[in-house]
């Protein structure tokens, strides 16, 4: 892959977006790493146990990549992001937990006024090393996968193949691949979730 780590942890976020929407899988990456730690601080206004603030970021950030190309540009991508995080972080508490709470019982009409205070992203300037080694952890937890997603993951997040490709390169269907590398990746995440030194 030409464009290594270490210049994608330089773009802005609306260029990585923009890369992310192309399918550069390493721009989901360092979008990812920047606001791990940021997305969980916000979730944990609305949720205390560990674990379910663990899920929820998850589940946020794969509604948010699988939803990539309808991000508007005229607001924050943290703005955006954000706005996710705490919508599913309120679709995974209980009707009876919101009014405990004095939380909203129906949809959330997002303020965008108020998300404008948040800022941009949640990190400071030492957090550019810290990417860069958040990025050559996810190179190292992908050799830790078992061999058949190692494989795919390898050539999808790595090498940059589509689906097809891949498809194609190991006889195997397309939805198997698909499957795989959306397996793949969420064990990816979760293994950095639980080496994360940051929280």
């Amino acid at each position: 892959m030409e464009t290594t780590g270490s210049k994608l942890t330089n773009l802005t976020d609306y260029d990585l977006v923009k890369l992310a929407i192309e399918q550069n899988q390493a721009a989901y990456i360092v979008l990812y790493t920047r606001y791990n730690a940021g997305v969980k601080s916000h979730i944990s206004r609305y949720v205390v146990q560990k674990e379910d603030i663990e899920d929820i970021c998850l589940e946020s950030f794969q509604k948010a990549f699988s939803q990539i190309g309808s991000y508007n540009p005229e607001y924050k991508f943290s703005t955006w992001l954000y706005r996710i995080a705490r919508n599913t972080a309120f679709d995974h508490l209980s009707k009876h937990d919101r009014e405990k709470n004095n939380m909203p019982t129906t949809s959330i009409n997002e303020d965008i006024a108020e998300l404008k205070e948040l800022p941009a992203s949640m990190h400071n300037p030492e957090e550019d090393i810290i990417n860069q080694q958040e990025y050559d952890k996810w190179l190292t937890n992908i050799e830790k996968l078992k061999e058949d997603y190692r494989i795919v993951a390898k050539m999808n997040l790595i090498d940059n193949f589509g689906y097809k490709e891949i498809a194609d390169a190991l006889d195997m269907p397309i939805n198997t691949v698909k499957t795989k590398i959306r397996r793949a990746k969420a064990q990816l995440l979760k293994m950095m979730d639980y080496s994360d030194e940051l929280l």
